[in-house]
């Protein structure tokens, strides 16, 4: 039950279901939201490069602490919620594509609800385990809106090991997966096919790259749970 209660379940998925039921994409539409989508994604990137590796996911491991440590360099620097504010930009991306501004407008609502409330409580975790140096640097950079020039006592450096630890390139893999879904979508309402002789081999690749995307996030988790197995101990 507890896990019904998360973000994607209340209020991500069906928000989701919604977006594809009325779609009403054109060339021009997807064309920018797909560019304000690798905009928001290009965020979480850079933000996850610094900060999925050195945090604690705190429903598997309830004894340890939820923040490994303060991160004030990269995106922090200039914000300090920039996961979600990537998040954001990402579904103002989809918003865009489909042209639907009661979707847009709810959207905006439920993720000022769930994410302010998020990130308050976030807040208290690192006001609690950092003291004063969260105390300044919170005072310093704003939560949402990013400040033109970077924090001054930066800290932190972005690796690899942060993207495959936040699994970041699972939502990768499926966000474009949604985005190849709208325009098959689209290209069906129009065109009345998809695999005609006008398109056929563009749609058969990237028909073959929608199943690659979906394998992909499979491959991914493999991985993730791989690296995660416990070293066996010599006898």
């Amino acid at each position: 039950m507890k896990r019904l209660r998360k973000a994607r379940f209340v209020w991500v998925y069906p928000i989701a279901v919604w977006l594809f039921a009325t779609a009403n994409t054109s060339e021009p539409s997807m064309r920018f939201g797909l560019l304000v989508v690798v905009l928001g994604e290009a965020l979480r990137l850079w933000a996850n490069g610094y900060v999925g590796h050195v945090k604690v996911n705190v429903t598997q491991h309830p004894d340890r602490p939820k923040i490994g440590q303060l991160i004030t360099a990269g995106p922090y620097a200039y914000v300090r919620n920039p996961l979600y504010v990537g998040t954001f930009i990402i579904g103002l991306g989809f918003c865009i594509a489909v042209q639907n501004i009661l979707l847009a407008l709810t959207a905006l609502v439920c993720f000022a609800v769930f994410y302010r409330v998020k990130a308050a409580r976030e807040h208290v975790t690192l006001l609690k385990e950092c003291g004063d140096a969260y105390a300044t640097y919170q005072r310093a950079v704003p939560a949402w809106r990013p400040r033109w020039r970077p924090y001054e006592h930066r800290r932190g450096q972005w690796g690899w090991q942060g993207i495959v630890a936040s699994k970041e390139l699972k939502t990768v893999a499926w966000l474009g997966v949604a985005l190849l879904a709208l325009y098959f979508r689209e290209e069906l309402w129009q065109e009345r096919e998809l695999f005609g002789a006008k398109h056929w081999l563009k749609h058969s690749l990237l028909a073959a790259l929608l199943l690659a995307l979906i394998i992909s996030d499979g491959t991914f988790e493999l991985i993730h749970r791989f690296r995660r197995r416990p070293s066996a101990q010599p006898s």
